[in-house]
């Protein structure tokens, strides 16, 4: 079918499409919506722009904004307005952030009974149907594959941010137990020092379905919550102070999950972004050619911490358990 041509046709299929109980349900509704526009694969931000100007949405990058992005009616009509600032993955996200938002008005308009969604809630499905809409999982499944899960090449590819990548693995790989972790450089202050681990908090943290139980994958590194910031000498901990990949492997459980932790590097103040992936110790094969790509370190059990040199708390954290610190690595 053509791109529909209207905000209230979207909605009134939203409703009719298997009685509108897919309304509240973000990725149900990603799905309803890509079927609806026909997308295939994930659009570039120009493709992106054209789409919801063909829904009578009014849209434009603004100045006024740092960041981000906000919508609004005025005079009948919506408008959507994103950061000029901000990079093409980022105004993509939230556009369509500020459309499901949209979306749950104009159903709230259309249906008196539908209740409209509030805070906190809103702006969390919000993200969730973004990074759904965004990536038609059979499209995503074999570009993922292909690059290893590695956040940085995809995001390049599909012009999309790490964090709708890393929740889309969470949504769209049901079949294989992968956590994965996003930690941002959020510190308290600017003092212009290098970034310690208190400086990170952990932005996205994804799981599938399988995976769902998990709360430790090794020793040395449990499973983050939201908003949480690394533990002292865990796997994320050490990427930080070392500022070097680093990849994790039990030499004693072969059912232990192989932990990939990659620090992102800025040009003068080291990591700003760490990147956490997980899976089972016989699926290496779906990160291994990341891991060829950055070569990281090799740590296991029977290895100190490759960043003890840097660590300030070097003879008390968990590392010196197994032995004591040498030079490996660095």
């Amino acid at each position: 079918m053509p791109v529909p041509p209207s905000l209230s046709n979207l909605c009134g299929h939203i409703l009719e499409y298997e009685k509108g109980r897919h309304a509240t349900d973000p990725v149900r509704l990603g799905a309803v919506f890509r079927d609806y526009a026909e997308l295939e694969r994930t659009p570039t931000l120009i493709e992106t722009v054209e789409l919801i100007r063909s829904f009578g949405i009014n849209i434009e990058s603004v100045g006024y904004l740092k960041s981000g992005g906000t919508s609004m009616k005025a005079n009948g009509s919506w408008y959507i307005h994103y950061s000029a600032s901000d990079k093409p993955a980022t105004q993509k996200y939230t556009i369509f952030h500020e459309l499901f938002e949209i979306i749950q008005q104009n159903i709230g308009e259309l249906d008196s009974d539908y209740v409209v969604m509030s805070e906190p809630r809103l702006s969390q499905y919000a993200d969730r149907f973004a990074a759904a809409a965004l990536i038609p999982p059979r499209f995503f499944l074999d570009r993922a594959s292909v690059a290893g899960f590695d956040l940085v090449a995809l995001g390049e590819e599909l012009e999309l941010s790490h964090q709708c990548l890393m929740i889309a693995f969470g949504q769209h790989f049901s079949d294989v137990p992968l956590v994965g972790a996003l930690y941002e450089y959020l510190p308290e202050s600017e003092n212009g020092a290098s970034p310690e681990i208190k400086d990170f908090t952990a932005t996205v943290v994804a799981k599938t379905p399988q995976a769902r139980g998990i709360k430790s994958l090794c020793s040395l590194q449990t499973v983050p919550s939201r908003n949480s910031r690394p533990r002292a000498g865990s796997l994320v901990c050490a990427a930080v102070r070392g500022g070097k990949s680093l990849l994790w492997r039990s030499a004693r459980t072969e059912e232990s999950p192989l932990v990939l932790v990659r620090p992102l590097l800025s040009a003068t103040q080291g990591p700003y972004r760490v990147i956490l992936l997980a899976v089972p110790g016989d699926e290496f094969g779906l990160i291994s050619s990341q891991a060829e790509g950055i070569d990281p370190i090799h740590v296991s059990e029977e290895h100190s911490c490759p960043s003890a040199k840097s660590c300030p708390i070097a003879d008390e954290c968990s590392w010196n358990l197994g032995g004591t610190y040498d030079e490996f690595g660095i």
